[in-house]
């Protein structure tokens, strides 16, 4: 792995998103070197430090059936209800090829 791929993989590496080998990749990257390391050192320190700071916040009920309710009108004509789930339960984007 090269130094320049690493800033766009390190929030995702850090929060444990990555994949299983491309995790591995960075692992040993970070292990051969040490302005990565560093990097990453950091970018891990401010993300616990503003974990911290700021307290979590569950979102209302209210608000979040309002912004299901919002999505679902926005996106109904791009989204369809897959045959096997009963309405309402379970939404899929319709994916087609362009060729």
């Amino acid at each position: 792995m090269r130094c320049d791929a690493l800033p766009g993989l390190l929030d995702l590496y850090l929060d444990g998103d990555l994949p299983e080998e491309m995790a591995r990749k960075v692992d040993r990257h970070l292990l051969r070197c040490p302005a990565c390391a560093y990097e990453a050192r950091t970018l891990e320190q401010t993300k616990r430090m503003l974990r911290e700071a700021i307290p979590a916040e569950e979102a209302s009920p209210t608000f979040r059936e309002k912004t299901a309710a919002k999505l679902l009108d926005s996106l109904s004509d791009r989204l369809k209800l897959p045959a096997n789930e009963p309405l309402g339960r379970q939404w899929t984007l319709p994916f087609t090829r362009e060729e």
